[in-house]
């Protein structure tokens, strides 16, 4: 998804978490990822005005989103001067990893998640092993 602004972040990004749940059969995950995004989405909604991409990665075992700004950056996010920074430690609560490009133009969340593909596969290995193993 590209130039995503005030307008429209928060709708296509819930939209396109939705379409990867279903998808991918993480529907028990939509609630941690949308809240995720909710959390970039409150940081953004503090800038005056932003310009982002969102590329959603998805693997076997994991689902990663990067935020890319195309005007601003995510360095005020990312501060641990002392202060308290609510979305943040949301954010690091709820991704099982999280990391900033060196520029701080890119946020990337990593969540670990079983997707039905991997979940057939273990099943399938299971299955075979029962079927192995059974005298």
């Amino acid at each position: 998804m590209t130039n995503l602004n005030k307008t429209n972040f928060y709708e296509e990004t819930l939209k396109s978490i939705e379409g990867i749940c279903d998808q991918y059969g993480i529907d028990q995950q939509f609630g941690t990822l949308s809240m995720a995004n909710q959390m970039v989405c409150d940081y953004l909604d503090s800038l005056d005005k932003f310009i982002v991409d969102v590329a959603f990665k998805i693997e076997s075992d994991e689902v990663s989103f990067d935020y890319t700004m195309q005007t601003g950056d995510f360095s005020k996010f990312s501060l641990n001067d002392g202060q308290e920074n609510t979305g943040m430690f949301v954010l690091s609560s709820l991704a099982d990893d999280i990391s900033f490009s060196t520029d701080y133009d890119t946020l990337t969340t990593t969540f670990h998640v079983k997707t039905k593909v991997v979940i057939q596969r273990d099943m399938r290995h299971q299955e075979v092993r029962k079927n192995v193993f059974h005298f």
